[in-house]
């Protein structure tokens, strides 16, 4: 047992008389009292644009959504904010033309309409949010009002796309394989086609077509790709590629126009060795081609606009443009983007915008 008077070698010191909580910041003194002070500050809630940009979006009329969280001690938390094109270069709270600030991150957000932004939160939440209506408020009509909210996914939703053939229907996924095609027609949020168990994996990517909306391709880290058609009875899939020799992971997923690349056939799917493979849709099972991006890091998100390919990488963040038309020679090539690259979408025939941790937001113009 230990001394009775052993206590006494683990008091305070009388020398020990620290100053009051609220001055102990930046004081080497009493390094370990700290804490009381910062215990003693009020948390700053007020609206700002967070360091961590993690979602971007763009409408038919150049007008840009951003979503940016606080990802840092226990409480986080993100707003949305709406920008017009000129607004890039000084984006600020005060001139943003609309934003919101949420209790939980915001993950994704995503143009629907041009006045219609769904917005994936943090809590498994998705909304639909209109952005822009001059009967509501002529003097500002950039208001936000609130469509519609949904719970169906028991998870964040982690892949959020809206079918560009029909802009009032989108499909969310999230990571345990749930997914949810969505309506907007009737001025609402209503999920008309929903499954549980989408993939045996992590389901990590989600494509739609560009000439129709009736299907659409799911990927998973276990090398497993089908394609889904939303006008089955039941929801059903088909598989259009699986790895049984368990050598590739798929990360990110595109499905090119019949006007860009290979045809509205073509799938373009990334994977974990910075590989971008390409699935025809006419013949499963089977890679048509397989092409070599990144030699470090991963494939995190594939773009085509036209006949531009632009793949994004993470650890390290890097971007890479082939031109389809010119043999999928690499036309363009950025090292280091940002600390990690988040999301990114192309606002002409030839500039694509990155966001992410640290370098928030980087311009790429591709000639």
């Amino acid at each position: 047992m230990f001394p009775q008077r052993s206590s006494e070698l683990y008091r305070t010191p009388e020398t020990h008389q620290p100053p009051p909580a609220l001055e102990l910041a930046g004081n080497l003194e009493y390094p370990n009292l700290n804490v009381a002070d910062l215990n003693a500050r009020l948390e700053n809630l007020s609206p700002r644009l967070h360091d961590c940009w993690d979602s971007i979006a763009i409408n038919e009329q150049q007008h840009f959504a951003l979503a940016t969280n606080r990802r840092e001690g226990s409480h986080w938390w993100g707003m949305f904010f709406g920008y017009g094109h000129s607004q890039l270069n000084h984006m600020t709270v005060d001139s943003a033309d609309y934003k919101l600030q949420a209790e939980h991150t915001v993950n994704i957000v995503r143009y629907a309409d041009n006045d219609v932004l769904l917005v994936a939160l943090g809590d498994t939440r998705l909304q639909a949010w209109s952005t822009y209506s001059k009967v509501r408020n002529p003097q500002s009509p950039y208001c936000l009002f609130l469509v519609g909210e949904s719970h169906a996914h028991s998870t964040p939703i982690s892949q959020l796309s809206v079918f560009k053939a029909d802009r009032q229907r989108a499909v969310s996924g999230s990571a345990d394989g749930t997914l949810n095609v969505w309506d907007l027609s009737g001025i609402d949020l209503v999920s008309s086609y929903h499954s549980r168990a989408a993939h045996t994996d992590k389901m990590t990517a989600l494509a739609t077509p560009s000439a129709s909306a009736d299907k659409f391709v799911t990927c998973d880290r276990g090398g497993c790709a089908r394609i889904w058609d939303v006008r089955a009875a039941a929801p059903s899939s088909t598989c259009l590629y699986a790895d049984s020799s368990h050598l590739l992971s798929f990360t990110s997923a595109a499905w090119a126009a019949a006007t860009e690349l290979q045809g509205d056939n073509y799938v373009y799917i990334g994977d974990y060795d910075g590989q971008v493979h390409t699935l025809d849709i006419r013949v499963p099972r089977k890679l048509a081609e397989t092409r070599q991006y990144f030699d470090k890091g991963h494939v995190s998100q594939l773009l085509i606009n036209g006949p531009y390919l632009a793949a994004m990488s993470n650890l390290p963040a890097s971007v890479k443009v082939a031109n389809a038309q010119a043999g999928y020679k690499f036309i363009y090539t950025h090292q280091d983007t940002h600390t990690r690259l988040t999301d990114a979408v192309w606002s002409d025939d030839s500039t694509l915008i990155t966001i992410g941790h640290g370098r928030k937001m980087v311009t790429h113009s591709i000639k």
